[in-house]
């Protein structure tokens, strides 16, 4: 069977920009790391270190990612596309908890006297279906069902990010005009690029050529590197208040 040049050609474009791509993410998700960890560690509010952390720990998610894909553009292999996909997954989570935690520190949330489920008993919950959403992933991913992946990791990624969107939009009315609310206004975009990249493998399953889906993953990658870079330089200001003596 004798493949046609123009798509020989598309498909190694298609690589390439996902490869830079990747780069992008790769970079500037580091650099958030470096600066959602340096928030931890200079700011004293005790409420707001487990938004610090989940953020440290976005950065570090993306960063593998990143990695993953760069790798995967090279060497195919299923534990590295297993990899990826859980990166990606846990990079939407660990944002859409900041938002939620974000919330529940906030005066605009209800006391904890007139919650329906405790923040406690919050966390546990969502802790399981994160596990359970990993395990099946991973689980389909080993025995080669590419398709029931993308669906679990698309599914996923959508309702971990509506469920921080939701909290991100409680959140505007309180902290308008706030640094925090400049912070969220960053956020927001990645944790809906990062909800939308989750389902862009859906594409192929409804007749989308490979190399078109992979090129629509590639600018939802580079989207999320973009945003994630401006809301490093957001962090970088918010160190530097904080390290700023009064």
């Amino acid at each position: 069977m004798v493949v046609p040049l123009g798509h020989v050609e598309s498909q190694v474009s298609a690589g390439v920009v996902q490869f830079v791509g990747a780069g992008l993410l790769t970079v500037s998700s580091a650099i958030f790391a470096v600066y959602a960890l340096r928030n931890r560690q200079l700011d004293r509010l005790e409420s707001q270190r487990s938004f610090w952390r989940y953020l440290t720990l976005l950065g570090v998610a993306g960063t593998t990612h990143g990695l993953t894909v760069m790798l995967g553009a090279a060497v195919h292999a299923r534990s590295l596309v297993a990899l990826s996909h859980a990166a990606l997954l846990f990079a939407t989570v660990f944002l859409a908890f900041a938002m939620r935690e974000l919330y529940y520190n906030s005066a605009l949330a209800p006391p904890p006297g007139d919650r329906d489920v405790s923040l406690v008993r919050l966390r546990r919950i969502e802790t399981g279906f994160v596990g359970v959403i990993l395990v099946e992933l991973v689980v389909v991913l080993l025995i080669d069902q590419g398709a029931v992946a993308a669906l679990v990791k698309g599914a996923g990624s959508l309702a971990f990010a509506t469920y921080g969107v939701v909290f991100a939009e409680r959140l505007e009315s309180l902290t308008r005009g706030t640094p925090v609310d400049t912070l969220r206004r960053h956020l927001v975009p990645v944790l809906v690029c990062t909800g939308l990249l989750g389902v862009a493998d859906l594409a192929t399953l409804f007749g989308v050529g490979h190399v078109v889906a992979r090129s629509v993953q590639s600018v939802f990658v580079v989207m999320v590197g973009a945003f994630l870079l401006t809301a490093s330089i957001r962090l970088q200001q918010n160190v530097h208040g904080l390290s700023t003596p009064e």
